[in-house]
């Protein structure tokens, strides 16, 4: 019997009352407990003496004993307690569900050292769930541990169903003091029979709160069922021998029978009676018209409606919400009706005409076990399953699992009558698995106007939310997102805006505008959305308006589901990708990795959310959910403003890389997905859109990604510094198109073509470097060993950010303080040449230090990686090494060739100024650390390796250079190719004496003191000291003097090695005139033409003395 009972009055839990005023209830009650602390004992109440003489066994007299004595006492001796002394008991049973007495009486009077431990569970969902799996974990002998368990079995296992009528009726209880006990022990909500028949014995109807009445029409509705089943009793065993007492098979049987010969009058009226309260349960419309005369009247409700009464009072209905949508305040009488017909729809599916016969079909297909359990004339077991069975079955994804087309127009109207939008209670399904997140995460909104639903749905994703809850949830606000006018917040303050600029209708109900769904009428959310951020001056929302509309699109982007414009031309891609995706955000991510496979329609709903959601960071839910704190923390700024345009991603990702950042992963990971999908449209980056958009469409029409578009950009960028020309981008696209490239540098995951072609040598070289930057870094120190693809993609890497630092991350990041430093005004492109500049100070960072200077060996693989050197000698090169360019392979190193051409014209002194300007620079360089000249690494490696061994570590004092020359000096290099290199390093300083950073270094004293009127270049300076050392070689210092005549001997070594045969008599004259003893082969010419003069003197006047003797 048990057992049936608890089937047949779990329904009336779904008639739960005004949240508000619930609480307002709770107050007064633990207000009131807090005065029942310091009345009588129960058992001192005269009314009382019984439960001295029926409970002697008790060891104490408190209240919690009696009342535990009093639950075991049998049907009888509950009767005989007075109904003062019942009530007293029903007050402290009421008291035990109350924080107040947990908190106040029972902690500390029996749990005073677990009292820490315990108070953790007076804010949980579920208290006494809690507070008994915290017993549960005390020992049995522990005195706490038996205090609750007491308490806990006082409560009665049905504690929970009887809450709603505790909050909603206990006032009112109290005043009367009618609290009875269960003298029938009947199970759940008819435990308190007694109370509500007290209630109505003596409440005025008046003054019975309508959340009051409804809990008491529950246990009456209770009881009729009851009866009925106990009067058929005998008739059940009989006509339906295969059905069990309380189920939905037993009724529908009975109902079958009803008219059989056999089944006994008794059971025959009961059945009879309880169809007249389903009529009853219709007539409720008919009540709700008689509440509402005189609005319908008013309001001309009854005009155009259908004939059939019900669909006629559905569209009464439709009529009054209309008019308190519209600001019309209707007659209290009426509300309360409004109210309570909005709640008996939702409970009831039958009640609904349109959808019995719109759903006849979808029911018993989609709902099989719900419809089973399904009581004939629309009694369920606890309320609402199979609406929203049939409700979820209109947003399966799938065709196949989803409901008819009726069946779904049906069921709209059906929210849509209801307003399940704006009332959280109104939905038995929802209010039953939502009160418990309420009570803790909403307890403190103020009901109406949808408040609560909108907290509710800000909980999704939180701890505080129930799965469960999140599930009813959001099946209603998936219709709400697909009518504007189901939201009150957003339609009460952008009615008038959406009228305007979006077309809406000015009444919340009309028939000729059905717009629940994108094909059959105007988006009005989205239009808001597009008219929130209108750039017009003279087309903007009104405050309140932006708000909600923030608020709602924030909202919405929570799930696929929410948005209609995305959802519903993307349903076959969300089945077949994203079948597996449920987390908060997760199927706008899936989409958006799938973009390029998805569905043209599709595809082109996804880049237009996507591009907002870029835009307003509101609509990216992951970003929302994970990232609250950094924004909080970094973006203070942006968050105050409630402006973004874009400006809240820059900031994330400005801070990725940040300590905080570093370790919360998810929001990072959120941000790198941002990214990532950003590179499938420059679109998707707010600020580079809107700054570039023209550029693109003008110097890179044919480019398709972000990528394409940055490096076509940037390509143009590069060359209009090189040729030192007027910029053609202006500054706002060049500042985009860096930060795209430096966000390029630090994860090669944002630059899938270099990741594309690098892939095996990541693995193979890279794998371990994992940090910001590190592998790019490590790509470029493996550069003679990557793959030919590989290759040539780091070659445009290190083109590109070797010609603009501001593009370079592992230098802005490593050398941070060294820039602040030493280059706080410079120029972001600039930036290496600043830092070179004081690479060697004393107080310059080592970290950094070494990045200029890997920098430094890398421009001088190839002149194209140095912009300065490309400007000042452009005409040099064209003019003196065109050849060596133009053997060059595309996007391969030249290994210094280039400037291996240089070198030998500077040594000549063909070279303009601005170019041997450039050239002493990178001379200078190369001549401290021989790093910097690839060339004579490549030749030399042998001997420096075993020569200079002992040098190696201090290479960037020129003490390798030095080592080499020594080496050369001794005739120790035996390799021809490295004595090449050798003498042209010597022969360079002929030129200039500031290529020769050691011997400039010892002579600088005696350069100042002798030779500082004399101009730099063509060796003038070196000729000075020369003539000095000739003259006056005492004058000199002894450092220099000796360096001096040591490069002498070294220049003379290498004039020979450097002389080669002369191809030619050009060649030839060039050498001799070239030669510093060219006097000596003028006086050897002369001498040589002199003697060849006098021999032909000779042999002529022989030739002629001859030529005499044979005439004669």
């Amino acid at each position: 019997m048990k057992h049936l009972l608890l089937v047949l009055l779990t329904a009336a839990v779904a008639a739960a009352g005004d949240l508000q005023r619930l609480r307002r209830v709770a107050i007064d009650v633990d207000n009131k407990n807090e005065a029942a602390k310091e009345m009588h004992s129960i058992v001192d109440l005269p009314e009382c003496q019984d439960l001295k003489k029926f409970c002697t066994h008790q060891k104490s007299t408190d209240n919690l004993s009696m009342l535990e004595c009093a639950l075991t006492f049998s049907s009888s001796q509950l009767e005989a307690l007075p109904e003062t002394c019942q009530h007293a008991l029903w007050m402290q049973q009421r008291q035990l569900q109350l924080p107040a007495w947990i908190e106040k009486t029972l902690l500390p009077t029996y749990c005073p050292e677990e009292r820490q431990k315990l108070e953790s569970c007076l804010n949980s969902v579920y208290m006494w769930k809690c507070l008994n799996e915290q017993r549960l974990q005390l020992p049995q002998s522990n005195s706490c541990q038996q205090h609750l368990r007491r308490a806990f079995n006082a409560l009665g296992q049905d504690y929970s169903n009887v809450d709603e009528f505790y909050v909603a009726c206990s006032s009112l209880v109290e005043h009367h003091k009618c609290g009875r006990l269960n003298v029938e022990h009947l199970p759940s909500l008819l435990s308190q029979l007694g109370t509500a028949e007290c209630l109505r014995s003596n409440a005025q109807k008046s003054s019975i709160e309508p959340t009051c009445m409804s809990a008491m029409n529950a246990i009456e509705l209770q009881r009729g069922m009851l009866e009925l089943f106990r009067v058929c009793s005998e008739d059940l065993p009989s006509l339906c021998p295969q059905e069990q007492a309380g189920t939905a098979g037993a009724f529908k049987c009975l109902v079958r029978h009803k008219s059989h010969p056999s089944m006994t009058a008794n059971c025959a009226s009961q059945i009879s009676k309880r169809d007249q309260q389903m009529g009853r349960d219709y007539r409720v419309s008919h009540g709700l018209a008689k509440a509402c005369k005189d609005d319908i009247k008013l309001h001309h409700c009854r005009r155009g409606v259908s004939e059939d009464k019900h669909v006629r009072l559905a569209q009464i209905l439709l009529c009054l919400e209309s008019v308190s949508k519209n600001g019309t305040k209707l007659a209290p009488p009426c509300l309360v009706e409004l109210t309570d017909h909005r709640r008996m729809l939702m409970t009831d599916y039958q009640l609904s005409p349109e959808l019995l016969s719109d759903c006849a079909d979808d029911i018993p297909k989609f709902c099989p076990d719900e419809h089973k359990a399904q009581l004939v004339n629309g009694l369920t077991g606890t309320g609402g399953e199979i609406i929203h069975c049939l409700l979820e079955h209109v947003k399966a994804r799938r065709p196949q699992r989803r409901v008819t087309a009726q069946c779904q127009r049906g069921l709209e109207t059906l929210i849509k009558v209801s307003d399940a939008g704006e009332d959280w209670r109104v939905d038995p399904v929802l209010r039953r698995a939502c009160k418990p997140v309420v009570d803790v995460a909403c307890k403190d909104v103020e009901g109406g106007e949808a408040r609560v639903m909108s907290c509710l749905v800000e909980r999704i994703g939180t701890p505080s939310m129930l799965p469960e809850c999140e599930q009813a949830l959001l099946i209603i606000e998936y219709f709400v997102a697909r009518d504007f006018k189901l939201d009150p917040q957003l339609y009460k303050h952008c009615r008038d805006d959406a009228v305007k600029y979006c077309r809406a209708k000015r009444q919340w109900d009309d028939a000729q505008n059905v717009q629940m769904d994108p094909e059959r009428g105007p988006m009005i959310l989205p239009c808001l959305h597009r008219m929130a951020f209108s750039e017009d001056a003279h087309q903007t929302l009104r405050k309140e308006c932006f708000k909600e509309v923030k608020r709602v699109m924030r909202q919405r982007a929570m799930s696929m589901d929410l948005i209609p414009e995305v959802e519903d031309y993307c349903l076959n891609d969300l089945s077949f990708f994203c079948a597996d995706c449920v987390e908060k955000g997760s199927e706008m991510e899936c989409l958006q990795k799938n973009m390029d496979q998805l569905q043209p329609e599709c595809k082109t709903v996804v880049v237009k959310y996507t591009e907002e959601e870029a835009a307003h960071v509101e609509l990216n839910p992951v970003i929302m959910n994970v990232c609250g704190e950094a924004m909080q923390q970094h973006c203070s700024a942006i968050l105050k403003s409630g402006k973004d345009n874009g400006d809240m991603m820059d900031c994330l990702i400005a801070h990725k890389n940040d300590a905080d950042l570093r370790k919360d992963l998810r929001c990072r990971a959120a941000i790198e997905h941002f990214q990532i999908i950003s590179l499938k449209n420059f679109h998707f980056t707010t600020k580079f859109k809107e700054a570039c958009r023209p550029f693109v469409q003008r110097f890179c029409s044919s480019s398709i990604t972000k990528n394409d578009v940055v490096g076509c950009l940037s390509e143009v960028m590069r060359n209009d510094t090189i040729r030192g020309q007027r910029h053609q981008i202006p500054k706002e696209c060049r500042h985009q198109v860096k930060a795209q490239l430096y966000q390029q540098r630090e994860s090669i995951q944002l630059d899938p073509k270099l990741a594309n072609a690098c892939a095996k040598e990541l693995e193979q070289f890279c794998g371990d470097q994992k940090g910001p930057g590190q592998a790019l870094e490590c790509l470029i120190k493996k550069t003679p060993s990557l793959g030919k693809a590989c290759h040539h993609a780091i070659f445009m890497i290190k083109k590109s950010e070797l010609g603009d630092s501001g593009t370079d991350y592992t230098l802005l990041n490593t050398c941070k303080e060294m820039i602040y430093k030493f280059c706080p005004s410079t120029d972001s492109a600039k930036l290496l040449d600043c830092l070179k500049t004081y690479k060697d100070d004393t107080q310059f960072d080592q970290r950094c230090h070494l990045v200029v200077v890997n920098r430094m060996i890398e421009q001088n693989t190839d002149f194209r990686f140095n912009p300065s050197l490309q400007s000042a000698c452009g005409k040099n090169i064209d003019s003196y090494c065109s050849s060596i360019v133009a053997s060059a392979l595309p996007n391969e190193e030249l290994n210094g060739k280039v400037i291996h051409c240089l070198k030998d014209k500077f040594r000549q002194s063909k070279l303009d100024e601005p170019c041997a300007q450039e050239m002493i620079k990178i001379l200078q360089e190369q001549a401290l650390n021989y790093k910097l000249n690839p060339l004579l690494q490549v030749f030399c490696k042998s001997e420096i390796q075993e020569l200079c061994k002992a040098n190696m570590d201090a290479d960037e004092h020129g003490q390798v250079a030095e080592c080499l020359k020594t080496a050369f000096l001794q005739k120790q290099i035996i390799n021809r190719q490295c004595q090449m290199e050798v003498a042209t390093l010597i022969a360079e300083a002929k030129a200039d004496i500031h290529v020769d950073p050691i011997l400039e270094t010892a002579c600088t004293v005696d350069l100042l003191r002798y030779c500082s009127k004399v101009s730099s270049g063509n060796g003038r300076k070196l000729n000075c000291l020369r003539t000095l050392l000739k003259d006056t070689p005492n004058s000199l210092d002894r450092d220099c003097r000796e360096k001096l005549q040591r490069r002498i001997e070294m220049f003379h070594n290498a004039d020979d090695t450097l002389a080669l045969p002369p191809e030619d008599m050009q060649q030839l004259v060039q050498q001799v005139v070239a030669s510093p003893a060219r006097k000596f082969f003028l006086v050897i010419l002369m001498s040589a033409t002199g003697l060849i003069f006098l021999t032909g003197i000779f042999l002529g006047r022989a030739t002629k003395r001859a030529m005499g003797l044979k005439n004669k």
